[in-house]
């Protein structure tokens, strides 16, 4: 049976400062979606964002974390993730995520599917 899509996070952590990882939004954006001029939506939904470890329930390191959402199957969040570690040059976590701390992604999903 094929798997469907979840929530899923990738964390990046380990950043001294906001700063530094608001430099990082149009890199990861990137290699979230290389051609962001493309017709249509982007296969897989996803969002862009950050966090201060202290402010974390788990945290996953110290300092500033980059936050990725997306909506897809574990094969290709682990793609995802493989390919943002690689490209910012850091170990990248994959954890699965609660869909309500992502709603604008299960929206675009299911607004993108319904047409």
């Amino acid at each position: 049976m094929a798997e469907g899509p979840r929530v899923f996070e990738v964390l990046v952590p380990g950043y001294d400062g906001l700063d530094e990882v608001l430099a990082l939004r149009e890199t990861v954006a990137l290699l979230l979606c290389p051609d962001p001029l493309h017709a249509g939506p982007c296969e897989v939904p996803w969002s862009l964002g950050l966090r201060a470890e202290e402010e974390g329930d788990a945290p996953v390191g110290t300092g500033h974390t980059v936050v990725v959402g997306l909506l897809t199957t574990r094969a290709g969040a682990e793609e995802t993730a493989a390919r943002i570690g690689a490209g910012l040059g850091r170990a990248a976590r994959l954890v699965e995520a609660d869909p309500g701390d992502h709603e604008d992604l299960v929206e675009q999903h299911r607004a993108e599917r319904g047409r």
